[in-house]
């Protein structure tokens, strides 16, 4: 149920962006799919707060998995949210409007291990009847009141901009979307699918990872990784900040390339190089664990054979790659958000922004399942001999320039090419009339 649980949140979100969307294309606005979808954000939280109510320990883990499931669903607002932006923007203010929207975002898997941390020094909590507060509910607790804070900051001062952006026009006739490249598109939603794909494999192992290679607990694992995420969110911000400026200079499409192979990087510098092996701590199996046990699990699995011949990660390594990832996950993410936007043009955003968050809820929710698996088969390597190909595969995609042009560089190109073209065509009709006059 674990599994499915944790999966529900993708599989919501995954269905509810392209519908969103869609239904902000139709009716030109975002606000009413908006509020639906906090409202739903809420309803779900709910229940997973409520589930332990019904006593039943089976029919608690189906409310749960709904609750997830719900929850993702009124996550299909960050499709409502990139469509405004593209569509109440212009091209030259597109991109940092973007990263500001994604860093908004981001933030959230950032800051939430923090806030994770706070809620379990709650511990076992209170209990008020049949409600219990600890720090398995509280989270939960904290999204509802969030969720209404935010209906109430949209009802009381959020007004829709009506003008269109510089290139954005929903009267298109058939012409106009033969200019959309789609082909350009189709590559951005696998530059899209990597970069969340990099960034929640590390968040997703960074438990596991610390509590093998350093000996420590689980507990202390997850509070490790916990402080140290949100410790580097400052780190995270600075970078969000500066992806609009340094697109200028560098390039947008040439600062897409650079994210993608400074991905590589950082997992290639999680490859174990040792001082020494990993600790040989005890290790109790789960199973072996009961309810009014003090022990708990600690250091690697031996029962995995990676533990025994692999060199130990060292912490610093763990930092250096884990810096570098924070450093390109903002840029690839505000830029190929950017590029899908510019590359459509005029073409209605909402449904093709929602199928790309889609594509984001299916790269995390397929790529911790199988990353998991591999991590108990090859430990650490497996991001280094996996993932590392992978992210040279996206470096490579962002070289395709001429499919990522936007929709206004593929129209001036095109008049260009026509002015042109009639030049020499004006010149080759001139040319007879020049040689009978010379006769």
């Amino acid at each position: 149920f674990l599994g499915i649980a944790a999966a529900g949140f993708s599989v919501g979100q995954l269905f509810a962006s392209p519908i969103m969307g869609k239904w902000a294309n139709v009716s030109n606005r975002i606000t009413a799919p908006t509020q639906l979808s906090l409202v739903l954000g809420v309803l779900g939280n709910i229940m997973y707060a409520v589930a332990g109510v019904s006593g039943d320990g089976t029919a608690s883990l189906w409310i749960v998995t709904a609750g997830r499931v719900i929850t993702g669903a009124g996550a299909g607002c960050v499709a409502l949210a990139r469509s405004y932006h593209s569509t109440v923007t212009s091209i030259e203010e597109r991109t940092g409007v973007v990263s500001k929207g994604s860093m908004a975002q981001a933030s959230g898997f950032i800051i939430g291990p923090g806030l994770g941390f706070l809620t379990s020094l709650a511990g076992r909590g209170l209990r008020y009847r049949s409600l219990v507060f600890d720090q398995y509910t509280l989270p939960a607790y904290l999204c509802v009141i969030i969720g209404i804070v935010n209906m109430l900051i949209i009802i009381v001062f959020f007004r829709e901009a009506v003008r269109p952006s510089e290139l954005h026009n929903n009267a298109m006739t058939s012409d106009t979307k033969l200019n959309v490249g789609w082909f350009g598109v189709a590559i951005c939603f696998v530059l899209y699918y990597i970069t969340q794909m990099c960034f929640t494999i590390m968040e997703t192992l960074g438990t596991p990872l610390l509590e093998a290679e350093l000996g420590l607990s689980q507990s202390r694992a997850i509070k490790y990784s916990s402080v140290f995420l949100t410790g580097s969110s400052a780190f995270f911000f600075v970078t969000f900040s500066i992806v609009a400026p340094l697109g200028k200079k560098l390039g947008e499409r040439n600062t897409m390339s650079m994210a993608f192979m400074l991905c590589a990087i950082s997992y290639i510098l999680l490859y174990p190089l040792g001082p020494g092996h990993i600790p040989r701590v005890e290790w109790t199996p789960l199973s072996n664990i009961s309810l009014t046990n003090e022990k708990e699990v600690v250091g690697c699995n031996w029962s995995n054979k990676w533990c025994y011949t692999q060199k130990r990660l060292s912490i610093y390594q763990y930092i250096c790659s884990t810096s570098v990832l924070l450093f390109a996950f903002p840029l690839s993410t505000a830029m190929t958000i950017s590029r899908v936007t510019k590359i459509l043009g005029p073409h209605p955003q909402g449904t093709v922004l929602g199928l790309l968050t889609g594509v984001g809820c299916l790269s995390r929710s397929v790529g911790t399942g199988i990353f998991s698996v591999l991590f108990e088969l090859l430990g650490p390597l497996c991001t280094t001999y996996v993932l590392t190909p992978i992210c040279l595969v996206g470096f490579l995609l962002t070289l395709l320039r001429k499919d990522l042009m936007s929709y206004r560089d593929r129209m001036t190109q095109l008049v260009v090419e026509g002015e042109q073209h009639h030049t020499v065509n004006e010149h080759t009709d001139r040319q007879p009339l020049i040689q009978s006059e010379t006769a």
